[in-house]
């Protein structure tokens, strides 16, 4: 690559390093709860949220490299971009019947979420006129739920529940020409998962009888790919579309204790001996899709759409945790449809130095009525969102973003072996307050002449 410039690594990489060890520190304090459907984590942008995500993967800033490699280049020289989002839930779980309320189980979960920090980090460096260099560090999948009243009904079936995941992404980004960029990058993610349920006596109140409760904990990393296009066709207009692979995971730890999910696996001993059980899992988690769209109408207002498709259908009916033997000693539910997000944004230039925008978004949930479980009540949910971007110095800027997310209330009805165990409806609504700081540290390359 005779086009690199060593004068710029040498006068820049010190920075460039120091930035990009920070914004990794940072991410890796990630404690996810999931905003996207099922348990995927949307909160991977500041900038993009005050709009509703719409226009994420049309380029524009270095965070549409979650959607979009070939947004590695959506900056010259060396750039920096940490993201932060505080998302406050207010969700409950009501059990209106089945036999665990009979057994004496209290109805009220209370709240199942506690206010969580998302951050998320994006370093990029210009390595020629044409070609880029990108780090995305997110954290793409992730939940944790838990009820307030550890009495509640369906404690049985699911107590605390958490999946974490934390994704480095690397991209090159390679101009074609000055209207087209294309991109490609590698996934490599850590994930783990943790399940576990309180105990039941089917005979009376919880108890530590026949069923003490269990705990599944594994963990793996796993590899994908990603890849994007934008494209300009003319001043004004960017159009991007970005590709997510699946992600093959293969979870290895403990499986110990034994809870209904154990007896819904077939295996009613569960793992209730000294020490637990190895297992392993395997996980398909799925691919993404996102096309969007830049358009600016004048010099103060631009609009935005985004269109973004997963593919939650291939990750299986079900999870299941097996031991040495291959045996099926748990499950954990799944059976998702695919989901689908669609948004729409507006920006105004309100000065040269401050910029304001707001959107909306409607989300299908993959979670579908005769599949919902204590352990994720997702449902489909709007988006309202607003923000603010304003230039602090001709080299750093920051974007606030604040959304409220109308979450739809969702019916739970759990059966197991013909018995129905709870019938339960989720509600609530969710708060997110995000803040962003960019920095440009130099170090530009000339840019390309456009075609005459």
């Amino acid at each position: 690559m005779g086009g690199i410039k060593m004068h710029i690594l040498s006068r820049k990489g010190l920075r460039f390093g120091v930035g990009a060890a920070t914004l990794f520190g940072a991410s890796l304090a990630a404690i996810t709860a999931a905003q996207a459907g099922a348990f995927a984590v949307r909160e991977q942008s500041a900038y993009f949220q005050g709009m509703a995500f719409a226009g994420a993967a049309a380029g524009d800033a270095l965070s549409s490299m979650f959607w979009n490699s070939a947004a590695a280049a959506a900056a010259p020289g060396i750039n920096s971009e940490t993201h932060i989002s505080l998302v406050v839930p207010q969700s409950n779980i009501e059990a209106t019947g089945g036999a665990l309320v009979s057994l004496g189980f209290g109805r009220d979960s209370g709240d199942i979420g506690d206010p969580t920090a998302v951050p998320a980090s994006y370093v990029n460096y210009q390595l020629s006129d044409r070609l880029y260099f990108g780090l995305a560090t997110n954290s793409q999948f992730g939940f944790t739920t838990k009820p307030d009243n550890l009495n509640f009904a369906g404690t049985p079936i699911a107590t605390t529940s958490e999946i974490f995941s934390i994704n480095f992404n690397p991209n090159l980004a390679y101009k074609l020409t000055p209207e087209l960029t294309v991109g490609v990058g590698a996934q490599i993610m850590y994930a783990s998962v943790r399940l576990r349920s309180s105990a039941v006596d089917l005979n009376g109140p919880a108890a530590g009888g026949a069923f003490p409760g269990r705990t599944d904990d594994v963990d793996d990393w796993a590899f994908g790919a990603t890849a994007g296009v934008i494209w300009q066709p003319a001043p004004g207009t960017s159009i991007g579309v970005g590709y997510r692979s699946a992600i093959e995971v293969t979870g290895e730890g403990t499986c110990t204790g034994a809870g209904l999910s154990n007896l819904a696996a077939g295996a009613p001993g569960g793992c209730a001996v000294p020490g637990g059980v190895n297992v392993s899992s395997e996980l398909t988690l799925p691919d993404m899709v996102t096309g969007s769209i830049r358009q600016r109408l004048d010099d103060r207002f631009t609009l935005l759409g985004t269109v973004e498709w997963t593919n939650w259908s291939r990750v299986g009916e079900k999870a299941e945790f097996k031991n040495d033997a291959g045996q099926v000693v748990d499950v954990f539910p799944l059976g998702y449809d695919d989901g689908w997000f669609f948004s729409a944004g507006l920006e105004y230039a309100w000065t040269p130095d401050t910029t304001l925008r707001m959107g909306l978004g409607y989300e299908l949930s993959p979670i579908s009525d005769d599949i919902r479980n204590v352990s994720l009540p997702d449902n489909d949910r709007v988006w309202l969102s607003f923000g603010a971007s304003t230039k602090l110095t001709d080299n750093a800027s920051i974007d606030l973003a604040y959304t409220h997310l109308f979450v739809k209330d969702a019916p739970i009805e759990t059966v197991s072996s013909g018995t129905t165990l709870l019938v339960a409806e989720s509600s609530g609504d969710i708060d997110i307050i995000s803040a962003s700081f960019k920095y440009h540290w130099g170090g530009a390359e000339p840019e390309l002449e456009p075609l005459k």
